[in-house]
């Protein structure tokens, strides 16, 4: 058992698109004393109830080891890059005697297919090797796998599911399955982690809302629309063809396809159902059922509004 249970924890980008969900499931625990490291230029606003600590824009070591002062725990949802901010924010909760951090994991299993697919995700696996480096001075962590985001993936098409337009592109089979979660869920696995942190120590958690298929989506999609939707279809290696003769690792596209292609090529071993090898911690976190139906009903009802 650890000394101490985690009660002082720190955000570190609580202003963003996970990190308003970190601050909202911590929060609703009522378990933690709170506070949201921030940059000197960031216009995010917090209730009066939650501590603001404030550094310089990139973050420079010394300012880094005041704030991380008597932090039990830090969690990132910063960006994967630039990857030496993450480097450096791990040496120093190191050396400030932080007990646990939580790195800006939050999707695909980082394992060596995905890793060699998708260069965030190799970038992302370096951090991990750094923070393991870390667990002899007492620093321990907990990785969040969580696939992609569903709601926000579905919505805002990043999933490839076009709501206004009533259109999609199944590759392949259309039925590999691949575990997704919603923000809120990825955000309250994070705070269950830290309620548990004995047995999420030094360790990846996956967790999920569901584990689906292209098809399977698509179903529920056209129930929810009332409408039978426009579909083509593409192979997984016409797809990585067009990756492979983009000159530039981080456009757009190319990027979107790589990290679709870890979901739905069929040929493709990228570790991403989590339900396979019993990887699951949902029960572990008592993180509830979710119904696809009804989240992707609530998505189309809100796109629509």
């Amino acid at each position: 058992m650890m000394e101490q249970m985690i009660k002082n924890v720190m955000v570190i980008g609580a202003g963003g698109l996970v990190g308003n969900e970190l601050l909202a499931a911590l929060q609703k625990e009522n378990a933690f004393n709170l506070t949201v490291l921030t940059r000197q230029s960031s216009k995010s606003t917090f209730l009066p109830n939650i501590r603001v600590c404030t550094v310089d824009d990139d973050y420079p070591a010394h300012q880094l080891f005041e704030a991380f002062q008597d932090q039990d725990a830090l969690v990132s949802a910063i960006p994967g890059r630039p990857y030496d901010i993450h480097l450096r924010m791990i040496d120093v909760a190191a050396k400030a005697g932080v007990k646990r951090f939580i790195p800006s994991e939050y999707g695909n299993n980082t394992c060596a297919v995905a890793a060699e697919l998708v260069p965030l995700y190799a970038v992302k696996a370096k951090i991990m090797a750094h923070l393991r480096t870390k667990e002899s001075a007492g620093l321990t962590w907990t990785a969040i796998h969580s696939g992609q985001f569903f709601d926000w993936g579905l919505e805002s098409g990043w999933l490839n599911f076009d709501l206004a337009a009533k259109r999609t592109t199944i590759y392949d089979s259309g039925k590999k399955r691949w575990s997704t979660t919603n923000i809120g869920t990825v955000a309250a696995a994070v705070a269950k982690a830290l309620l548990k942190p004995d047995e999420t120590k030094n360790k990846p958690v996956f967790v999920s809302s569901f584990t689906v298929s292209q098809l399977q989506v698509l179903k529920e999609l056209e129930k929810a629309t009332g409408s039978k939707w426009e579909v083509k279809e593409m192979t997984s290696e016409t797809a990585l063809d067009k990756v492979r003769k983009m000159d530039n690792e981080d456009d757009p596209e190319g990027s979107k396809l790589r990290f679709l292609m870890l979901l739905y090529a069929d040929g493709l071993d990228s570790c991403a159902n989590f339900e396979e090898g019993g990887l699951s911690s949902n029960e572990l976190l008592g993180l509830p059922e979710e119904n696809l139906s009804g989240v992707i009903a609530q998505v189309v009802k809100q796109h629509a509004s």
